[in-house]
């Protein structure tokens, strides 16, 4: 309750502008959070209504026509079949005379064809034929009938027709008063004739029309109806007295529209229709045939829906106003929170009543004291500064403009209007030769002490530098010129600085040095390509060179110098490790890399032969069936590509290439002798077991997992002869047996001892000296009986 007071009294000190802002700002968080939810339930209700309706009608126009085109196709076909029958000789000139009423068999041919007419359709209810100057009507259920005064005058109008075959929409039977009045086909008798004497009368039956209507609606409040263009109704499929006067008022309305066909939503006594209508010709009249269905039951989940929205509406309206009073309080909050953050326990007497005077004395002593930390931080610029230029060369603001970028080293107190830049990369290079003045570790103390140097030889210098130091035997110099120095007298004090520095570092530090030059860029979102020039050229640099500058400018000569490469010592350094002996491939991997350097001067051209060495022994490694990502990681090459000595390249190649696959390849031996020792037992087993079957060295290699030549030299390593003369000798020992123990055929025991009749022949004689017939013959003088 306290909150809300200090709430209430704090707004009261506003002025009335923030009265009326307050005031405004509730009426908006009223509407915001009401207006949407009208705006919604009154578009659910029209846009859902109205969609619904069109897409009715839409559909409902394609089903209207379809439906239309089947009941015209229906009536085509019956005009057709009665058009037959009116021209039918029987019902020609010969009805007219009077004697026909006598004869017997021509008033049964007509009945029989009434008949015929009749049950030909399953629309027709009756069929009759009127003749006029008898005034009789003949019928197939009736016979002949003589027709009232009445009637006669009523048929005899059909006579006075312009059109020999006409529709009646609503025409009687015999008796008028009595009669049912029915959708009527009249043709007049003879046919096509100037002065016909007769009418043929077609009767459809009333519900079969209805029917024929019937299936296109809804509902049972919807009808389907047709009309004749003078507005007569036809036949309907809905015919209760409500469903007819809307009918007839619904056909007013269509004739009035004067369209053909179409779609519209009609109302009528408070309900809402979806109406389709076509037109057809009819024997020169045209229909109307009319479709109409309630919408309202198709409408009403919709309208039941955006109920339900304004429902939620007026809760959200009731909410609104509650969370608008809340929101009020909330708007007040941010004040209050300056108010705490400001008061201390010394300012608190200086508080006054207007809470934005008291705030803004205190934004000016924070003003004050940031001023002060300002001059604090100037002393942190140094560091700070070298963290930008190392962020800018690497690239890390690309996606600021030179505009911003111009502003943020104007900040560390760079000139950079008219300026031009370039930036020198110092590398340095073979630590691990440096005369026991530094460890290999020692990378932080060698750059410091090339910082020193290089910011005693920038002293000297008009160009403004700017050191950063990377901490790896890497410094970059970025230097700025002004524009109006010739461009040679920069490019020529840029070199000699460049020289000085190659000659005073080597000098001091006595280390390989290289100087990369970059092109000169003329704005500062163009330094990152710089470096990247520097980055990229130093691997241009002579190996046999002890300090060397390369300028950017013409690096790409350097392309053009070419590389030999020593394939001798790389087949020495395969051997050596196919023998598994370290010595000799440590000793060959020195013989390739001096031949190397020896036949190329440059870093990138040595690395690349390196990089070549590596791959070409990751082949050979994957050819002997050995893995070489398992022992060396899969950034051996990226890692390789980063060292810049010769010895420290040997050295790197020879520890994590060479020597993890000699070990395993040792482990692997040991494990291969045993495995090949039990395959030899297992093949010499199956030798004496099936030595009639088709073996082979590549059979038992399959079987086996084994290469052929793998098994070969095992097989003659651990028997002392090779495969086939032992396979060769147990079949001939075999054979010799046979030969002396039984009284097969020379044919069946080559077979049985797994040869072809022919080539035992040879391979015996070739072994013994004689054939197989001279070996049995030989045995038998001698006394050797069988076993």
């Amino acid at each position: 309750m306290r909150n809300w007071t200090a709430s209430f009294r704090a707004i009261s000190k506003y002025s009335m502008v923030q009265k009326r802002f307050y005031r405004k700002s509730l009426i908006i968080i009223v509407l915001a959070i009401c207006f949407p939810t009208f705006i919604v339930g009154s578009g659910v209700k029209w846009i859902g209504t109205k969609q619904l309706e069109n897409s009715v009608l839409f559909a409902r126009d394609h089903q209207v026509a379809q439906s239309a085109q089947r009941v015209d196709d229906y009536l085509s076909y019956l005009e057709k079949a009665a058009t037959q029958w009116a021209f039918n000789p029987e019902f020609g000139v010969k009805l007219k005379s009077l004697e026909t009423s006598y004869d017997y068999e021509f008033i049964r041919s007509v009945y029989t064809n009434l008949l015929l007419l009749k049950e030909s359709n399953p629309l027709i209810a009756d069929v009759y034929i009127y003749l006029d100057r008898p005034g009789i009507v003949l019928s197939d259920s009736n016979g002949t009938i003589t027709l009232h005064e009445q009637d006669q005058t009523r048929f005899h109008e059909l006579l006075s027709n312009r059109q020999s075959a006409f529709w009646s929409p609503s025409y009687s039977t015999i008796n008028k008063s009595s009669g049912k009045a029915m959708l009527t086909l009249a043709y007049q008798l003879p046919a096509e004739s100037a002065e016909p004497f007769g009418v043929l009368l077609v009767y459809l039956k009333s519900n079969q029309v209805s029917q024929m209507l019937n299936g296109l609606n809804l509902d049972e409040n919807g009808a389907t109806f047709l009309f004749n263009e003078a507005g007569e109704h036809i036949g309907s499929s809905n015919e209760t007295p409500k469903s007819s006067q809307q009918q007839q008022d619904l056909a007013h309305l269509v004739k009035s529209r004067g369209e053909a066909k179409g779609s519209f939503i009609y109302e009528y006594v408070g309900a809402t229709y979806s109406v389709s209508f076509t037109s057809f010709k009819r024997l020169g009249q045209q229909w109307t045939y009319v479709t109409m269905d309630s919408l309202d039951k198709l409408n009403s989940p919709v309208i039941a829906a955006s109920h339900f929205v304004y429902l939620i509406g007026l809760a959200g309206l009731l909410f609104g106003i509650i969370t608008a009073i809340i929101v009020s309080r909330k708007l007040y909050q941010p004040i209050l929170v300056l108010m705490k953050m400001f008061k201390t326990n010394a300012n608190t007497s200086k508080e006054t009543a207007d809470e934005i005077e008291f705030i803004s004395e205190q934004w000016r002593r924070l003003n004050i004291e940031s001023r002060t930390l300002e001059q604090r931080l100037q002393m942190q610029l140094p560091t700070m500064k070298e963290g930008f230029l190392i962020q800018l060369l690497q690239g890390h603001f690309r996606a600021s403009d030179n505009s911003e970028l111009e502003e943020r080293m104007q900040l560390f107190g760079w000139e950079t209007d008219d300026m031009g830049f370039a930036v020198l990369g110092i590398q340095l290079h073979g630590s691990t030769r440096s005369k026991g003045r530094f460890q290999k570790g020692d990378q932080e103390l060698i750059s410091f002490a090339s910082v020193n140097i290089t910011e005693e030889i920038l002293k000297d210098s008009f160009l403004n530098g700017e050191i950063i130091n990377f901490h790896d035997l890497t410094i970059s110099v970025l230097l700025s010129c002004p524009q109006y120095y010739q461009a040679d007298e920069r490019r020529d004090e840029i070199y000699r600085l460049a020289d000085q520095l190659a000659g005073m570092i080597h000098r001091f530090i006595q280390m390989d040095v290289t100087v990369c030059i970059s092109k000169l860029v003329s704005s500062v979102v163009e330094i990152p390509q710089a470096w990247e020039e520097v980055s990229r050229i130093v691997r241009y640099r002579d190996l046999n060179e002890s300090k060397q500058v390369i300028n950017a400018e013409d690096y790409l000569s350097q392309g053009k110098d070419s590389i030999r490469y020593p394939f001798a010592a790389e087949s020495d350094i395969l051997q050596a490790i196919h023998n598994v002996n370290e010595e000799e491939s440590k000793s060959a991997l020195r013989k390739f890399c001096s031949e190397l350097k020896a036949n190329t001067t440059k870093e990138y051209l040595f690395q690349q032969g390196m990089l070549q060495l590596y791959g070409n022994l990751q082949f050979g490694f994957l050819k002997a069936g050995y893995n070489p990502f398992e022992t060396a990681s899969f950034n051996v090459q990226e890692e390789l590509a980063q060292l810049t000595d010769s010895a420290e390249i040997t050295s790197f190649f020879y520890q994590r290439v060479i020597h993890p696959y000699i070990q395993k390849m040792k482990q692997d031996s040991e494990k291969q002798d045993l495995r090949l020792k039990r395959a030899i037992e297992r093949i010499v087993e199956t030798i004496h077991d099936k030595y009639d079957s088709d073996l082979s060295l590549d059979l038992f290699a399959d079987e086996h997992n084994l290469t052929s030549l793998t098994l070969s030299k095992a097989f003659k390593k651990t028997m002392g002869i090779n495969f086939i003369i032992y396979l060769t000798d147990v079949r001939i020992r075999k054979s010799k047996e046979l030969l002396l123990e039984t009284d097969y055929k020379i044919n069946d025991i080559a077979e049985m001892v797994g040869y072809q009749p022919t080539y035992f022949n040879r391979i015996f004689k070739k072994n013994e000296g004689i054939t197989p017939s001279q070996y049995r013959e030989s045995t038998l003088i001698s006394g050797v009986g069988k076993i």
